[in-house]
C-alpha cells in the first residue's frame, strides 16, 4: 500500500514551471600570501588561521593573514614578508601574522608577538612600515619609530 501511495505522487515540475537554480554564496577570495618561512632551526610549528592543529614548519612554507608561528626552546626561524621585511624569531616565541591594511604607496608588515623575542629589518624604511603588537603595546617603525 505504501508503494502505491508513493508511486502516485507527482515528481518534477509542472510543464509551465521552470526549476529554480540553487543559489550559491559568492566564493571567498583566496588567502593572500603575506610571508614565507626561512632559516628554520629546531622545532618550529605553524597553525593555520582556519585550522586547529600545529603543523611542522617547512622551509619556504607560505604564511597567510592570521596564521601563527611557534618556536620552542633552542629553536628559531626567519619570516620573510612579501615587501622584503624580515623578522627573526628567537626561541620560545609565538607570533601571529596580522591582517594588513596598507596606505596607498606604503608597504606594511603587521604582526602580533604573543610571546618571545623578535628582531626585525626593513629593506626600504622610506616606503615600508612595520607594526608589532603585543598584549601590552604597539610599536610601529618606518621613517620614524612610534611606541604606543
Amino acid at each position: 500500500m505504501v508503494f502505491v501511495l508513493l508511486g502516485s505522487l507527482s515528481v518534477g515540475c509542472p510543464a509551465d514551471e521552470k526549476p529554480v537554480a540553487p543559489v550559491h554564496a559568492p566564493a571567498a577570495p583566496p588567502p593572500v600570501r603575506r610571508a614565507q618561512l626561512k632559516g628554520l632551526q629546531g622545532d618550529v610549528k605553524v597553525k593555520r588561521a582556519a585550522g586547529d592543529e600545529w603543523l611542522p614548519a617547512q622551509e619556504g612554507m607560505p604564511l597567510f593573514e592570521n596564521d601563527k608561528v611557534r618556536t620552542v626552546a633552542g629553536a628559531g626561524a626567519q619570516i620573510v614578508f612579501a615587501n622584503g621585511s624580515i623578522v627573526n624569531l628567537g626561541d620560545d616565541a609565538l607570533i601571529g601574522i596580522a591582517e594588513t591594511r596598507p596606505k596607498p604607496g606604503q608597504e606594511r608588515t603587521d604582526l602580533t608577538v604573543l610571546r618571545g623575542r623578535v628582531d626585525a629589518e626593513m629593506e626600504d624604511p622610506a616606503r615600508q612600515s612595520l607594526s608589532v603588537t603585543t598584549p601590552a603595546a604597539t610599536v610601529r617603525a618606518g621613517r620614524e619609530i612610534v611606541f604606543q
